[in-house]
């Protein structure tokens, strides 16, 4: 188990610094924020598909805590942070207005 950890906790890096660096601009958040969400959140599913699928399966659960990673760092993108004026300006008009 202490070796998928070190797996788990590798897959997570990986995915959190890539997002980091091959989409800075989705990203507003800290760059250690966005690493070290990859890093506990392949750790989190990673352990949850091992303990749901019993011991001997690494194959199977190196990949779901890359799948689980992968989604939870995908709450953290913001794309419209991203977005240049004129579509700014567009979405403003087409936005619906909040009423109390």
């Amino acid at each position: 188990m202490a070796l998928e950890l070190f797996a788990f906790a590798l897959v997570g890096l990986a995915v959190g610094g890539a997002a980091v660096l091959a989409l800075p601009a989705l990203f507003p958040a800290p760059r250690p924020v966005t690493v070290l969400t990859g890093v506990c959140s392949a750790l989190l599913t990673g352990s949850v598909g091992h303990a749901i699928l019993g011991p001997g399966h690494q194959l199977a659960t190196v990949p779901i805590s890359a799948v689980g990673a992968c989604l939870l760092i995908s709450l953290l993108a913001r794309p419209d942070q991203r977005s240049s004026p004129a579509h700014a300006a567009h979405a403003a008009r087409h936005r619906r207005p909040h009423h109390a």
